[in-house]
């Protein structure tokens, strides 16, 4: 891990971005701490969230939640860019059908163990809330609590039809992408093939979701162009510890459109989880 490329005292909080290096990818990360605590360790004992942004995310695509988090539930918190996206490396340059399930048994607990993180709250959303799930149900990941928005357990309909949709307005999408990803192209062609691979309509990870045994909130909006409500019943009936909620005039990305519900939402949901583990 190399030193920190950038650190701003924001208030009480100190946040870093830096770069970590998990085999031949560079990871890119922003860890925000509460308090004045040194962003760039963590004693392993304290509740960390940990933030996995959605198929097309990044860190700074989750806008001010994490910051939000931080102040409101005392935590330190983790985001950081998956490969290919944001600012990490893009390696591998193709996803096959196994790139969430790999994501959660191999990257996600590699950067845990990089950056010291030995109990972890998952917050996810889209893509990052199936690999929270499947973490959590392969027991790659022990976590004190999963929360999840816009989450795919098994693919619908509505979810290739609306990546059909998205994939016809491409080059406006990667030219907003631009903003937040250094190969932005490539993340969304990466993404949108496996997506579109017949093959993926068979992914499922239902019979994962009864073995996690943390809390899980589920959190979709009403208006969700990529899943139903299926989806939040489906783990809500399948997790032995999960609630969710639906969230009307809203759709896939809940953190832009209902801001202040989603916090409150997560805020009470990772503060009991912590409370519950100390």
């Amino acid at each position: 891990m190399g030193s920190a490329a950038g650190e701003v005292n924001a208030g009480s909080a100190v946040t870093v971005d830096d770069r970590l290096q998990v085999g031949t990818v560079g990871i890119a990360y922003r860890r925000i701490s509460p308090g004045g605590i040194d962003s760039r360790h963590s004693s392993g004992n304290s509740p960390v969230i940990v933030m996995l942004h959605e198929g097309l995310g990044s860190i700074t695509q989750w806008r001010d939640l994490p910051e939000v988090l931080a102040r409101r539930c005392g935590l330190e918190i983790i985001a950081y860019d998956r490969s290919g996206y944001g600012r990490s490396d893009p390696v591998p340059e193709t996803y096959s059908d196994g790139f969430m399930e790999r994501e959660a048994t191999e990257m996600l607990p590699a950067v845990l163990d990089e950056l010291g993180v030995r109990r972890p709250i998952l917050v996810g959303h889209s893509d990052g809330a199936s690999i929270s799930l499947i973490a959590a149900g392969s027991g790659s990941v022990v976590p004190l609590g999963v929360a999840v928005i816009a989450p795919h357990s098994f693919i619908e309909d509505i979810c290739i039809e609306g990546i059909r949709a998205i994939d016809g307005q491409r080059g406006q999408v990667i030219s907003g992408l631009a903003r937040h990803h250094d190969h932005p192209r490539l993340a969304f062609e990466r993404w949108r093939d496996v997506w579109l691979t017949p093959r993926f309509r068979h992914w499922d990870i239902r019979p994962l979701l009864e073995r996690i045994d943390c809390p899980v909130l589920v959190l979709q909006g009403e208006g969700d162009q990529y899943g139903t409500e299926a989806q939040v019943s489906t783990i809500v009936q399948s997790a032995p510890n999960a609630s969710g909620h639906l969230l009307a005039d809203c759709g896939h990305v809940a953190h832009r459109d209902q801001p202040e519900r989603i916090a409150d939402y997560l805020a009470d949901f990772v503060s009991g989880c912590a409370a519950a583990a100390s």
